[in-house]
């Protein structure tokens, strides 16, 4: 069980997670990232990114390039997990598979989606005005109170030798996504801290995203300010959802164990599958 610690993990960075392979922004291997018993993620097993999609699709996600084919293959990727909503997998299918040549497999959480949420509605209707950290807190403990299936569904994939590696992707690869890999990896003995530094990386990589969505709440006269949480990955945001969810189960294994169907069978084979010995 991952607690926060005052202790750091030697000469590691979020920053060392991030892959620059075409037109993407939000691509990381998790591999690297190191568990409080000494041991790391391997390389090239588990990746995490905002959508790919094919030229002219109507989004804001990254755009597939053809051009770009041969670094995308390069990746490896034999599953790609997709866990953005059914209505917008249907609109804008992910342009992964065909980037990489791997297995798509929809696991698809409801809520969420930069622009694509009940909570943009209201701001843009006018009954809410603000979303700060505490909202965005409590929606992350919305989705994982709601989707404990999905959870579980999502790192069963991950679970399974002959699915590695897994590339994990949403919409911005922001909340969907960070919770997953979150919940992935206090599983693996992470240490909180390194968790919550790995999710805020993408306020770092994809930064600003507000304005990219300025255009929804021009006649709604919000201050965009006032609502940049919502697009944003704050580190006390995880900090604070994964403070809840210890609250209330105990800690992520125990919500896994008790709410998301897995067994520490499922468990002890991420562990096995995903974590090596440290190269000292």
């Amino acid at each position: 069980m991952s607690k926060p610690s005052s202790r750091t993990a030697p000469e590691w960075s979020p920053a060392s997670t991030h892959l620059r392979v075409g037109a993407t922004a939000n691509l990381r291997d998790l591999g690297g990232v190191p568990t409080a018993d000494g041991r790391v993620i391997g390389r090239g097993r588990v990746y995490r990114a905002e959508a790919l999609v094919r030229p002219g699709a109507p989004t804001t996600c990254s755009i597939w390039d053809e051009a770009d084919a041969e670094a995308y293959g390069a990746l490896g990727v034999r599953t790609v997990l997709d866990l953005r909503s059914a209505g917008e997998q249907e609109r804008v299918p992910s342009a992964w598979p065909v980037a990489t040549g791997a297995d798509h497999v929809a696991v698809p959480i409801e809520e969420g989606g930069e622009g694509d949420t009940d909570y943009v509605r209201q701001i843009r209707e006018g009954t809410r005005t603000a979303f700060g950290v505490a909202e965005m807190v409590g929606y992350y403990g919305l989705v994982l109170r709601n989707r404990p299936a999905e959870f579980g569904a999502a790192l069963r994939v991950i679970a399974q030798a002959d699915r590695l590696p897994v590339l994990v992707h949403c919409a911005a690869g922001k909340d969907r996504t960070g919770l997953l890999v979150a919940l992935l990896l206090e599983t693996l003995g992470v240490l909180r801290e390194v968790v919550v530094a790995e999710y805020a990386l993408t306020g770092t990589l994809r930064p600003n995203r507000v304005a990219a969505y300025a255009s929804l709440f021009g006649d709604s006269g919000v201050d965009l300010a006032d609502i940049a949480v919502l697009f944003d990955a704050p580190a006390v945001v995880m900090a604070g959802a994964l403070a809840e969810l210890d609250t209330e189960f105990g800690s992520a294994p125990e919500y896994l164990l008790h709410r998301c169907g897995l067994t520490r069978e499922d468990l002890d084979i991420l562990r096995a599958n995903l974590l090596v010995q440290a190269v000292l």
